[in-house]
């Protein structure tokens, strides 16, 4: 959690410096573009989480999601580790980028899509996904609430923000952040498969191990 806070911050530092002072249009360059897809569509699926705007009113919102994600990763990551915590993040990076730029080849004006709040909508979803029939959970620490009902607080916070701003990819990227994180942890409680063994022809299976011993002991089986 804390290096995927420092790598989110300081590529944001590296951002500024090259866009703002090396004319590199690095926000271009990460963000996804869901209206015309091609090959920069295979790396931005990824760095979109790493594109933030650099400009002056941007400071704010940066710090406030960087709060956010430490909020919701450090829960995480104490119960599940540091591998299924990146894992994560790649399935809610993916899902959310995945479902936008479907919406956005048929959505008209469709916009890019950017930050890292595809990674804040998927754990908030997975940890509380997590915790479903097992008790209650407390809302940032103010409010007792189902599990299930701190997603639908989420999916209602995704909804307002489209009935103010319209975006549709945006939209679509949180249901599809907040789907992957729900499915992450449906995975991750599946049946663990079980190996078969292969027997050779004319080898039969025997419900009895046999414990070899020297030659002076007397024959030992275990059941």
């Amino acid at each position: 959690m804390k290096k995927l806070l420092i790598v989110l911050f300081a590529t944001w530092i590296l951002q500024i410096l090259l866009q703002n002072w090396g004319g590199v249009p690095m926000f271009a360059l990460f963000a996804l573009d869901t209206s015309n897809p091609g090959v920069h569509t295979l790396w931005q699926l990824v760095t979109h989480v790493f594109a933030f705007p650099t400009g002056p009113q941007a400071v704010f919102s940066m710090l406030i999601m960087l709060v956010f994600l430490w909020w919701m990763l450090a829960p995480f990551e104490q119960r599940f580790g540091q591998k299924r915590t990146l894992q994560l993040c790649v399935v809610s990076t993916l899902s959310a980028a995945t479902l936008g730029l479907l919406v956005g080849l048929v959505a008209p004006n469709a916009s890019p899509l950017f930050g890292a709040q595809a990674i804040v909508l998927g754990t908030i979803a997975a940890f509380a996904w997590s915790y479903r029939g097992q008790g209650r959970m407390s809302f940032f620490g103010m409010i007792d609430m189902k599990p299930e009902h701190i997603i639908y607080v989420v999916l209602g916070f995704s909804a307002l923000m489209f009935l103010i701003s319209g975006d549709a990819v945006a939209l679509a990227s949180d249901l599809g952040a907040i789907g992957g994180g729900v499915g992450f942890i449906e995975w991750l409680r599946r049946p663990p498969k079980q190996r078969k063994r292969r027997v050779k022809r004319g080898q039969r299976k025997s419900s009895f191990d046999v414990v070899e011993g020297g030659k002076a002991d007397k024959p030992r089986w275990l059941n």
